[in-house]
């Protein structure tokens, strides 16, 4: 259902530059990447930094009903669609934010509240970091999507790196 939805949706909301169904299914598929790495995420709080269509938070919050995400984009129009998906799917675990992330780190309700980051697409690892580690609890993990990189290769062109908040 998620990707029928990205489908019909994807030009109203401008959410990808994604245009085939080919070309979700993969970015679908790449989003289970943090799966490879974290066994365990029930009870875990995760938040995804500049969700977008909701890669990769939307699949992962499908494939761990256990964990709880919130997904976090500047975009109306996209946290509109989040929203929707939400809704579509019955997906209790997610809250959608509309906000600026930048802003996050700042406020107290989610300040060291998080166990896992993610994301993909948004800025610089150091611009990552500044942003993110403050969000993260001691020992959370930081999952970055990027073209390349010293991390866990997804395939030709597409790296995950992992950083940890001591």
């Amino acid at each position: 259902m998620y990707l029928e939805e990205l489908l019909k949706a994807r030009k109203a909301f401008s959410l990808s530059g994604a245009r085939s169904r080919e070309e979700f299914i993969k970015l679908i598929e790449e989003s289970l990447a943090p799966l490879l790495i974290i066994n365990d995420w029930s009870g875990r709080r995760v938040i995804d930094i500049g969700s977008g269509a909701g890669f990769p938070g939307i699949p992962l919050a499908i494939t761990q009903e256990d964990a709880y995400f919130l997904l976090v984009d500047v975009s109306v129009k996209k946290t509109a669609f989040l929203n929707l998906i939400k809704s579509k799917l019955g997906l209790g675990n997610v809250e959608v934010l509309c906000r600026d992330a930048r802003l996050l780190k700042d406020d107290p309700n989610y300040t060291s509240a998080f166990d896992i980051a993610v994301s993909r697409g948004v800025g610089e690892i150091e611009y990552l970091k500044e942003m993110i580690f403050p969000l993260l609890k001691s020992g959370g993990r930081m999952l970055i999507f990027k073209s390349e990189g010293a991390g866990y290769k997804i395939k030709p062109g597409l790296v995950l790196l992992e950083e940890r908040k001591v």
